[in-house]
């Protein structure tokens, strides 16, 4: 299933095309996801730098989407989107940064929490060349939700992660896309 189109943003004119949204659930249940736009320029360098960018990014992109309710705090080990009360939605490990050519990523492992079944999947943020643009993505595979629909049961018990979770990663995905064109133009 997927959604296209033009996606208004606030990033100082720079030409932003191709919004797309998809999502398929495996055999297995787990799902995977993403989102993407094209830029005519880079938002981030190809280095280390550009690749803890695209992380940092998007955890700033949560935390303004849910005006603080949720927020991100990050260890050595990796990193935890906290409820403002303190529970745990979901547990990351540390980043993994790449980046070479015009490939620039930065990879967090899944490794549980309240809104997780169990540990398994990733969400890799991501900028690469595409033709004479550049795409930046979120990619979440392999993550087993906690509300979704499992198999075998009533449909409607999944409904809580298509009317929620789904929109709700979309919409901080625009959000990210956002925040990365903003500090391209600053």
């Amino acid at each position: 299933m997927g959604r296209h189109g033009e996606l208004p943003f606030a990033n100082g004119g720079g030409a932003v095309t191709g919004w797309e949204t998809s999502e398929r659930v495996r055999e297995s249940g787990a799902f995977d996801s993403r989102q993407r736009v094209l830029v005519t320029e880079p938002a981030v360098e190809a280095s280390e730098a550009g690749a803890r960018t695209l992380g940092i990014t998007y955890w700033r992109a949560i935390d303004r989407f849910t005006h603080g309710l949720v927020r991100a705090s990050w260890t050595g080990e990796g990193g935890k989107l906290r409820l403002l009360g303190g529970a745990t939605l979901l547990s990351f490990g540390p980043p993994q940064l790449s980046f070479e050519g015009d490939f620039v990523g930065c990879r967090y492992a899944i490794q549980g929490g309240l809104l997780a079944l169990r540990a398994g999947g990733s969400v890799t943020l991501a900028q690469r060349a595409e033709g004479d643009h550049q795409e930046l993505s979120v990619t979440v595979e392999g993550y087993l939700p906690r509300l979704a629909a499992r198999a075998g049961a009533p449909i409607w018990t999944g409904m809580l992660y298509a009317k929620v979770q789904t929109p709700f990663h979309a919409a901080v995905s625009r959000r990210y896309f956002d925040l990365l064109l903003r500090g391209r133009d600053s």
